[in-house]
């Protein structure tokens, strides 16, 4: 059916947010007080009044704490009314209304069930979230709220700076007392990990996972510290926040000639596929998404450290890398030993791992894996640093595919502006044009100011930037010299797009900045690209 040009559209989820918050703020601004959006603006005794808790889940966007005020996310509705009447009926005085956030709101109310339903486990009756708990688990809800990668949690002598890196930047979210940042920290390590420490030592290195549920939903992460001078840092990544769904490859950005290279690798019956990139660039996701073109007949063991993203149809089987009995290269000869049709190696960090990644494509057996390197044919390089001969590499049976991936910024397509038209682009207009072309200039776009659609960061997400080589024969006789260069001049004589290709598509497409692009391919200007430097 037509649709009528006369209809108006529904405003967007992130639009009623964005004009939620705009709304809170006045009301805040009316009545001189702000809005309360965490749980470290709240008095730490403060929780959710119990007697009004059932009232205000079915309500969902108002609490009562203890003290009697009252948090609501619509503070100017005949709600408030209702609530301060209900609460007069059973002996509990209203406060003082405040504006607040919605996902703080949720928080609470659910925290509060959590704590109740653990109250009435058989001999748990004690068991209560901590104060630090619950300020952990404001924390990475906020960042799973936000689509942030990492929380950034620096601890010094006298403060706590928190940062959260989100599409690949690092925005400061907050400064708490040294005190708080210490016992965050010391609560995440002893309490909350999969194999919890009997005691958190900043003064050492340390990393484990974290398997939190929130809201009703399982969010897993990994937990990383490092000391520092005055202190110490430590960084959670979020692997996973409880959605069901992967994204596609397509949706991540590989392009749909790349996409069939890694499905006609994922269909042979044995053979390497191998996953590489800078840390943070998205490889374990890739994998993830990889897992999915599994046969159900398929029987698929995945070797992690640690477990990062659930994968229902795999053995997931973690590693601890302190015992040599379950390394990873331990625990990939005992998944051998497990009739497995797929093997993923989580990553390949020594000799022995990467001897098992041979070992298992010879004897029959599809493999998966990651590694660090910066450019596809640069995993032949560094599987030869780790001691795979090029006999080894070279045999049809071992590699099959090549991936390098890094991840670049998408620009918000609602508020985005011509390159030609953007001050900060004016200097480096002539160097591009020179290299790129005037066509692709005038297509491409620039980061805008910023909009209700991107909560006004002039970014919508993050794309990948591949390179994938499918390894054929020719390609075979290349690894066997350790030849790269020729390699990659025979790809390209084939049709194939290195990360510099894919950028500049992606710059054309106005999908990515340029400034953005040359985050992953360098700069581009006429001596970066001539075959010859010149240094007059």
């Amino acid at each position: 059916m037509a649709s009528n040009p006369d209809e108006v559209s529904e405003p967007s989820q992130q639009e009623r947010s964005v004009d939620n918050r705009a709304a809170l703020q006045l009301y805040a601004a009316a009545t001189h007080t702000q809005v309360v959006q965490g749980m470290t603006e709240l008095d730490v005794k403060d929780k959710a009044l119990e007697e009004m808790r059932d009232w205000c889940l079915g309500e969902q966007d108002i609490v009562v704490l203890k003290s009697g005020t009252i948090l609501s996310a619509d503070p100017t509705s005949r709600k408030i009314q209702n609530c301060k009447s209900l609460m007069l009926t059973k002996g509990v005085y209203p406060g003082q209304v405040f504006a607040a956030t919605s996902s703080l709101i949720a928080l609470l109310l659910a925290t509060s069930e959590e704590e109740d339903e653990a109250d009435k486990h058989i001999g748990e009756t004690s068991v209560t979230f901590s104060d630090q708990q619950k300020h952990l688990r404001e924390l990475v809800n906020e960042a799973a709220r936000r689509n942030v990668s990492d929380i950034h949690i620096q601890v010094r002598q006298t403060y706590t700076k928190v940062r959260m890196r989100q599409h690949g930047e690092l925005h400061v979210y907050a400064e708490w007392s040294e005190k708080m940042g210490r016992e965050i920290a010391s609560v995440a390590f002893n309490k909350e990990t999969d194999h919890a420490t009997s005691h958190f030592n900043p003064l050492v290195p340390q990393d484990a996972s974290m398997p939190l549920k929130i809201m009703g939903k399982d969010i897993r992460l990994r937990l990383a510290s490092v000391p520092a001078h005055g202190g110490f840092d430590m960084v959670m990544r979020i692997l996973a926040t409880g959605e069901d769904r992967r994204p596609t490859l397509e949706e991540l950005g590989y392009t749909a000639n790349q996409v069939d290279i890694i499905k006609n690798a994922m269909a042979l019956p044995f053979g390497a596929i191998i996953v590489a990139g800078p840390t943070g660039s998205g490889k374990t996701t890739t994998l993830a998404s990889c897992m999915d073109m599994v046969e159900e007949t398929e029987k698929l063991y995945s070797i992690e450290d640690p477990v990062e993203k659930v994968i229902e149809q795999a053995t997931q089987v973690p590693v601890n890398t302190e015992k040599a009995d379950r390394s990873f290269a331990a625990m990939g000869r005992a998944a051998l030993r497990m009739d497995p049709d797929v093997i993923i190696l989580g990553e390949m960090r020594d000799e022995e791992t990467a001897r098992i990644m041979v070992s298992a494509s010879i004897t029959g057996h599809l493999v998966l894996s990651t590694l660090h390197t910066n450019r596809a044919t640069a995993i032949i390089t560094r599987l030869m640093d780790m001691k795979v001969s090029p006999n080894l590499l070279s045999d049809s049976s071992v590699l099959r595919c090549l991936c390098c991936q890094r991840l670049a910024v998408k620009i918000c397509q609602n508020c985005c502006v011509p390159v030609r038209k953007s001050a900060d682009h004016q200097a480096q207009l002539a160097a591009w044009e020179e290299v790129l072309g005037t066509e692709i200039i005038d297509k491409a776009r620039a980061r805008g100011p910023g909009c209700s659609k991107c909560h006004n960061s002039g970014i919508a997400g993050r794309i990948v930037v591949a390179e994938v080589i499918y390894v054929d024969e020719e390609g075979r006789k290349f690894i066997m010299k350790g030849d790269t260069i020729s390699w990659e001049a025979y790809l390209k004589s084939n049709g194939w797009q290195n990360f510099y290709d894919r950028a500049v598509d992606l710059i054309a497409k106005g999908v990515i900045d340029p400034f953005d692009a040359e985050k992953v391919v360098g700069p581009i200007n006429p001596s970066t690209q001539a075959k010859n430097y010149i240094y007059k």
